[in-house]
């Protein structure tokens, strides 16, 4: 099993040390959003790549533009998304690179291609945000853990639109559509007449509720 390469976040003594700063001014960063940090149980640690920012070590890393939608019959949504991406990212990093990945299949899936590859380059320390229109394009569930990983390798994560206007309810509904979906996939496939039929009637059942 191939391990990876990448140094563990450090302390923020350690971090401190290596930048040639104290600790107390280290902290006070990390609060004011100047230092990018994650948190290990109780403490503050800094990723390597935030390190290498620090002191000034370029590395070209680039803005990744993620869109998704969870069929072939949403292409014009896909569209919409990344145009709506490329137009901040001109506007908003003129500088950078950027790389542009779409994926058609459910949110709820981890082995979408498009973002496995997102994954490998972060772990590549080949970028240095992620961009979405809205937060479930990324991941339906789990938004928390991604948002970590990202933050052990320095990436932000950047969603345009992260109040979509949705009631709980709303917000409900619409993950009991996507679990079911996916489950009414597996068991007549993604594609099958009975599978479309099925989401149509569970979605008018949850909005009748």
């Amino acid at each position: 099993m191939k391990k990876s390469l990448e140094p563990s976040p450090m302390r923020v003594g350690v971090a401190a040390h290596t930048l040639g700063l104290h600790p107390v001014t280290v902290r006070r960063w990390i609060k004011e959003g100047k230092i990018r940090a994650i948190r290990v149980g109780n403490e503050a640690r800094i990723p390597a790549a935030e390190i290498a920012r620090l002191m000034g070590v370029q590395h070209n890393r680039a803005v990744l533009l993620y869109g998704q939608v969870s069929g072939h019959d949403q292409q014009e949504d896909l569209q919409s998304q990344m145009e709506t991406l490329v137009a901040w990212a001109k506007r908003e990093r003129p500088e950078q690179q950027i790389v542009e990945l779409s994926d058609i299949g459910s949110g709820l899936k981890a082995n979408r291609k498009q973002l496995r590859k997102m994954l490998s380059m972060i772990q590549a320390n080949q970028v240095d945000e992620v961009v979405v229109t809205y937060a479930d394009r990324l991941t339906r569930f789990g938004l928390e853990y991604l948002t970590l990983f990202f933050a052990g390798y320095g990436v932000r994560l950047t969603v345009l639109h992260p109040n979509e206007g949705k009631t709980p309810e709303q917000e409900l509904t619409d993950d009991l559509i996507a679990i079911l979906t996916s489950f009414s996939g597996r068991l007549y496939g993604l594609r099958s007449h009975k599978q479309k039929e099925l989401v149509v009637r569970i979605g008018e059942a949850l909005q009748a509720t």
